[in-house]
């Protein structure tokens, strides 16, 4: 099982590693294409304040910074997530193992998993927070 498990690791992480380059032109292309129809809807529904005193090259320049940040959070709270997982899996085996069996085993995997869903929901609204102080809006630049 303890194979199984490093092998998954590795595909995952060399996997992901792979898909990343071979993506970050796509990517790029959707994270444009996001910020148009951000800017072309901020037109329509008004301008926050933040953004009311930028001219119009400044104000894309920072919906398309936004929209990278967006994009790095998310693949952030993705590796977060992943390894965090792993190492969860990994501390709740040598529990389960030393401290008495699948009870341990399956305390420990919630008190991580919680653990794990709590940071990545910090780091979240943490960027949220972050845009909604620029006048932004981190969901409306999410690209899939």
């Amino acid at each position: 099982m303890l194979y199984a498990a490093l092998g998954l690791a590795a595909i995952t992480i060399v996997g992901n590693l792979m898909l990343a380059k071979w993506n970050t032109q796509r990517v790029e292309k959707r994270i444009g294409e996001r910020a148009e129809a951000y800017l072309a809807s901020l037109e329509r529904e008004g301008v926050p304040e933040p953004l009311s005193a930028m001219s119009d090259i400044e104000r894309r320049e920072t919906v398309l910074s936004a929209g990278r940040e967006v994009r790095a959070e998310s693949d952030r709270r993705f590796y977060v997530a992943t390894i965090g997982g792993m190492a969860v899996f990994f501390v709740a085996l040598g529990f389960g193992i030393e401290a008495g069996g699948m009870q341990a085993f399956t305390l420990a995997l919630a008190v991580g998993g919680a653990a794990l869903y709590g940071v990545t929901v910090f780091m979240r609204r943490s960027l949220r927070s972050r845009l909604a102080a620029r006048g932004l809006d981190a969901e409306r630049l999410r690209t899939n």
